[in-house]
């Protein structure tokens, strides 16, 4: 593995690292299950937008977890960081492929 000499993009994957999530925030009109109630006969009255985070657990069973909306920009940013952090990963193999090829071509020679 090469050394690496750029340690400002070290330390910015180690920061997205610390704060990273893998999954989706999304938004949901839900019904509240009382049949009395307007949502149980009209989507348009369903309550919400409730937050949930969707991600897959280690054995790849999909999950579904309620978020408060005080913790949505907390989630946001640990999605958007999981989105750098997985572009920055990306970069930094193609950085190593390339350095990799070189060192094998060089011992070839």
């Amino acid at each position: 593995m090469p050394p690496h000499s750029d340690t400002e993009s070290a330390r910015r994957l180690r920061e997205l690292a610390d704060v990273a999530i893998q999954g989706n925030l999304t938004e949901v009109l839900v019904r509240c299950g009382k049949p009395t109630c307007a949502c149980a006969q009209d989507p348009s009255r369903r309550h919400g937008p409730s937050l949930y985070f969707k991600y897959r657990d280690s054995e790849g069973r999909s999950k579904t977890l309620y978020i408060p909306r005080q913790y949505e920009a907390e989630v946001r940013e640990a999605v958007a960081a999981w989105a750098e952090l997985w572009k920055a990963m990306l970069e930094r193999s193609q950085i190593n492929r390339e350095a990799l090829a070189q060192r094998v071509r060089k011992k070839g020679e």
